[in-house]
This record gives C-alpha cells, sequence and structure tokens, in this order.
C-alpha cells in the first residue's frame, strides 16, 4: 500500500527549531544582562561623581577656614565674626557684621598711624614699605586730599589690610568751631572717602588732639559709629619737627626705644625723612617682639571688654553711647593715649 511507503515526517528540525529558540532566548538575555550592568554602572559612577562633588566643596570650604585660621594665628591673632546689637536709632547706619579680635596673653600690640594723607608720592613709599615687612598701619586722611587722590591708592591701603581714619576735611581743629561745624568737617571727610573707595573711614582723630570734649565730634562719633582717638605721647617722635625732621634714623630709633605695649605712634605720610624710617623701624618692633595691629585692632583687643554699664560707672552719661558689639569698644567715648595708659574723657 502507498501509505506504507510514505516517509515518516522527521524529529530533527523541530528539535533545531527549539534549539535555535533557547539559543536566541539566550542571546536577548545576555544582551538585557549587557544592557543592566551598563545602565548599574553608570548608576554607580554618577552617584559616585556626586559624593566626590560633595566631599571636594566640603574639603574646600574646611581647607578655607584652616587656612584662615592659620593665617591669622601667623599674626598673633584669632579672628571672630559676632552680629552687630545695636540700640535703636534713627540717624546711625546698621553695621551687620563685624570682626573683632583677640590675642594671647602677653601678646605685645603697637599702632602706626600716618596724619595729614594722602600724599600722591610719599604715601605709595609707605605702603611699598608696610607690604615689604608685612604689617599693617591705620591713615587718618584729611577729605581735601583725599578728593584730589587716585582712587587706587586707597584701595590699595585696604587691600593690604589697612586701616582709613577720618582727620576731617581741611586740618579743621575742632575747639576753633562749632557743633555743627565740627560735625561738617567730618561728614565731608568720610564722603569724600566714601566716593573713592565705596566705605568710610572707621575711625577718627581730630587734628592735632584738640577737641575731644567737642559736641559735634561726640554726636557724629555715634552716628556713624566710628572710635575717636589721638596717640601716646611717649613712643611719638614729632616728626615734623627737628631732630626728626629730615633724620630717619633718630626717627626710626626713637620709635624703638620708646614704645611700649598698647601704643598708638603718631607718624606722617607727608615727610620723606619718616618715609625713609620705615624699614628700620618696623624691624626694630618686630625684634622686641611687638605684633602690628590697625587703631581699631587694638581698640578691641585694650578695651573690648568695657560695658555700657561700666562706663556709667565711671561717670558717663550712657544716652547716646553705642556698643560695636557685645562687650565690644563703645562709640562716643573719646580715647586720649597720653603717660602710657588710656584715659577716658568725661562728657561736659
Amino acid at each position: 500500500m502507498s501509505h506504507m511507503n510514505t516517509p515518516r515526517p522527521s524529529m530533527g528540525a523541530p528539535k533545531r527549531t527549539m534549539t535555535a529558540q533557547l539559543r536566541a532566548l539566550a542571546n536577548t538575555t545576555a544582551v538585557m544582562a549587557a544592557i543592566f550592568m551598563v545602565l548599574l554602572v553608570a548608576f554607580v559612577w554618577m552617584v559616585t561623581a556626586i559624593n566626590s562633588k560633595s566631599s571636594s566643596k566640603d574639603s574646600d570650604s574646611t581647607e578655607t577656614t584652616v587656612s584662615t585660621s592659620a593665617s591669622s594665628e601667623g599674626a598673633g591673632v584669632v579672628t571672630d565674626q559676632t552680629a552687630d546689637t545695636t540700640p535703636e536709632a534713627t540717624t546711625t547706619p546698621e553695621v551687620s557684621e563685624v570682626a573683632h579680635a583677640s590675642y594671647p596673653e602677653g601678646t605685645k600690640l603697637i599702632a602706626l598711624t600716618f596724619d595729614d594723607g594722602p600724599d600722591a608720592t610719599l604715601t605709595p613709599q609707605v605702603l611699598d614699605a608696610l607690604e615689604r615687612n608685612g604689617v599693617v598701619a591705620t591713615f587718618f586722611m584729611i577729605g581735601q586730599n583725599v578728593s584730589g587722590a587716585d582712587a587706587s591708592l586707597l584701595q590699595r591701603m585696604l587691600d593690604l589690610g589697612c586701616e582709613l581714619g577720618n582727620h576731617t576735611w581741611s586740618h579743621q581743629i575742632l575747639t576753633k568751631v562749632s557743633e555743627d561745624e565740627a560735625y561738617e568737617q567730618l561728614a565731608k571727610c568720610d564722603q569724600a572717602i566714601e566716593e573713592k573707595v565705596g566705605q568710610k573711614a572707621t575711625v577718627i582723630r581730630p587734628p592735632t588732639g584738640a577737641g575731644l570734649k567737642q559736641e559735634g565730634l561726640f554726636r557724629y562719633s555715634v552716628d556713624s559709629r566710628e572710635y575717636v582717638v589721638n596717640w601716646n605721647d611717649s613712643s611719638c617722635p614729632s616728626d615734623w619737627q627737628a631732630p626728626a625732621l629730615g633724620d630717619a634714623d633718630y626717627t626710626a630709633q626713637y620709635v624703638i626705644d620708646h614704645a611700649i605695649d598698647g601704643d598708638m605712634v603718631l607718624l606722617h605720610d607727608s615727610h620723606k625723612s619718616t618715609v625713609d624710617s620705615l624699614d628700620k623701624m618696623i624691624a626694630g618692633l618686630k625684634e622686641k617682639g611687638y605684633v602690628f595691629v590697625t587703631v581699631s585692632q587694638l581698640l578691641e583687643a585694650r578695651v573690648g571688654n568695657l560695658t555700657i554699664e561700666e562706663a556709667g560707672a565711671k561717670g558717663w552719661d550712657t544716652s547716646k553711647l553705642v556698643e560695636a558689639y557685645p562687650g565690644g569698644p563703645i562709640y562716643g567715648i573719646r580715647y586720649a593715649y597720653s603717660s602710657e595708659k588710656m584715659i577716658f574723657e568725661k562728657k561736659g
């Protein structure tokens, strides 16, 4: 019978088809696994990169803090930031934060100060000497001189860490003018400074040191938040007259021999002999262990613990006094340096 000779269907074809399917499935699985691994590796890399970036930012922040601290310690000073808490006042500008300084016990501090500038020729030479020796100073400037000065000169003072001071608009002796005129002299000087560098002075020195009891000076000090200071007679070489004038060695040696801890040294950046004395003067003071600070830093270190209550106990009218920061120096008090100690002038 013909059906007996009909070939039987081969079983090989279905087996090959199933094998191919299994192989294709295996290949698909392998591809999916490979894609999954790629995605997983990419995810792990992205997470690692994010963590690394965050860690780097934290490290940079830490390094900046450590660097700042190390820099401060190198100068013998530890800085602190404290928000200003000033009493209510309608005419007083706010001070959001102030950096005040404290120094290890036994640190000898000295503040070099320069009056009557800036001088277009000599003041840059003073700044060169300060930069060369790595020290700071305070410049009590006359407003009229500031108005004619290049703004870059004042900016360099700030860049070197120096302090800008108010020495009135026209070197006006405050005992010879009215309260309002004294106030205007100081305001005009600050305006001139602010027009150059965008900020006013932070300290005031009345010309010739006269007028500490001037009511206009008192009011301006409180309204503008500026300390009022004179200088130490003991270490002042009187560089505007002989024998200091014209003799750089004498000027330098006088300050070295007479300086004491906490001094404000009165100098002028308008005399060539004073400029020429600075390298020797600074080297000699460093050899005696002095740390150079600005006037504000000196006040903060030496009278920063005087409170308004304590000022009241000394007999002061405290109605207009304002603390720079809690426990800090008080605006409105006039600091008169004389006879190797600080004298607090009583109001009135």
